[in-house]
């Protein structure tokens, strides 16, 4: 039978099994919140909860408690680096993502260069009624990964402030490049009154003294440069420069197209071109001033130090170097502006 508790009473149950629990050869460490362990095979996940297989209480017979412990209840598990099962294999650990915390400490620590294989489940509801899995929604958020989908998990590692990240979605294969700790983020401006939780499976592939990867896993997607190198982004016209999140080394080549029409006044319009040139441009000052206002223009550094250049519908060309790229829209005066040019950048890197 599968008693389902919730904390209060699964405490309760737990101080009376623990004279009572034998040990299990193979047996999988769920972490709680409050501090308490148990020790247990995880045999299934679903609707937030998981059923957890405890030891006979009895060692002359095989009948086994099973427990359901609820996500929001769970830090962490970590299954039996023996246990060759389908729910987890060697150097494996599984990490509850809720509305707990923002940003999730995984335990995982890496060395630059570490590869790491995360795959991910489950469901977020929030507040709004929008419903998200770890692949996110259509829609971009603006905080705190600018332009990326709405719910989709990313990983950082070292430092939770860093603009360098990867996307994780419902599967990634990412290369550490520093060394720290491997952390998890829900990308949403905010996580308060949120329900569910994601479920996200972390494997060390190099380094760490783990397995090396299965050589018939085929279908995992890689990312072998260890940043990303291509994304969408919305770009509105309100902003005078928008945080694409990428990082451009010199050499790369760097291939852009946008589409979409915006107001760069209460009556004019362009796409990302620019609107044609009047007399009175000539005695604005704007970023680019050589191209038509509301033109999309780019940005590589600091905006104080950096030299804006003209981007337009279609551009492709050779880093000359290494920064932050922003985009942004041309023009000097933001207030009336409406609109947004969706974005295209995909980042080649240098063979040399």
């Amino acid at each position: 039978m599968i008693a389902k508790i919730r904390m209060e009473q699964f405490l309760l149950l737990l101080v009376a099994l623990a004279t009572l629990v034998a040990p299990l050869s193979l047996a999988d460490t769920i972490k709680l919140k409050n501090g308490r362990v148990v020790k247990g095979q995880v045999v299934r996940y679903a609707n937030g909860e998981f059923v957890v297989l405890l030891a006979p209480a009895d060692s002359r017979t095989e009948q086994r408690d099973r427990l359901i412990l609820f996500s929001e209840n769970i830090e962490s598990i970590e299954f039996d680096a023996a246990a060759a099962t389908a729910a987890a294999g060697p150097g494996e650990k599984i990490i509850v993502l809720d509305a707990a915390k923002e940003i999730v400490s995984t335990g995982v620590e890496l060395r630059r260069g570490d590869r790491v294989r995360i795959s991910a489940s489950g469901e977020m509801q929030f507040p709004d009624g929008r419903i998200s899995t770890p692949k996110g929604l259509d829609k971009p958020e603006s905080w705190p990964f600018p332009g990326e989908r709405f719910g989709i998990l990313i990983a950082l590692v070292g430092d939770p402030r860093s603009t360098i990240y990867d996307i994780v979605g419902d599967q990634a294969e990412i290369e550490a490049r520093r060394d720290g700790e491997l952390l998890l983020q829900i990308n949403a401006r905010s996580l308060q009154g949120a329900r569910g939780a994601y479920t996200a499976r972390i494997q060390l592939l190099t380094g760490g003294g783990a397995a090396a990867a299965p050589a018939t896993t085929t279908s995992t997607p890689t990312v072998t440069s260890g940043r990303q190198l291509r994304k969408q982004i919305d770009v509105p016209a309100e902003r005078d420069w928008t945080d694409t999140g990428l990082d451009l080394l010199a050499g790369d080549t760097l291939r852009i197209s946008a589409e979409g029409t915006i107001n760069y006044s209460s009556k004019k319009t362009s796409g990302p071109d620019g609107g044609e040139r009047e007399w009175g441009d000539l005695i604005r000052a704007l970023p680019v001033n050589d191209v038509g206002r509301g033109a999309l223009i780019g940005l590589i550094g600091q905006a104080s130090t950096a030299t804006p250049f003209f981007i337009g519908a279609k551009v492709a060309f050779e880093v000359d170097k290494s920064g932050r790229f922003f985009l942004g829209i041309n023009d000097d005066d933001y207030r009336n502006n409406r609109g947004s040019f969706r974005v295209t950048i995909e980042i080649v890197p240098s063979k040399r």
